[in-house]
């Protein structure tokens, strides 16, 4: 009787579909590392200081916008994304 090894790869097995391996890049996770802190000390010194709450959460929402771009635009392929998305609101604008 002979025992026959399945051989499968490990890390090819986890890779999605572009060969990459799931998760954040590494800019996406400079970017959000760096951003998060920023925002919610904001949050604390804005509200620290009297400014009302639903000025707090507009502009945390606004921050989280941009963030969500950068986040976006260093993506392979999302700097093409990013551009489309603004061609469309400035032609939507005018």
């Amino acid at each position: 009787m002979e025992v026959q090894q399945e051989t499968t790869d490990s890390c090819v097995a986890q890779r999605g579909a572009d060969g990459r391996p799931p998760g954040l890049t590494m800019p996406q996770a400079l970017v959000i590392s760096a951003l998060m802190p920023v925002v919610f000390v904001l949050a604390v010194v804005l509200s620290l200081r009297g400014m009302p709450t639903g000025e707090i959460l507009r502009l945390l929402g606004g921050a989280g916008a941009i963030g969500m771009v950068l986040v976006v635009a260093v993506t392979p392929g999302g700097r093409g994304a990013v551009a489309a998305a603004a061609r469309a609101a400035l032609q939507a604008g005018r």
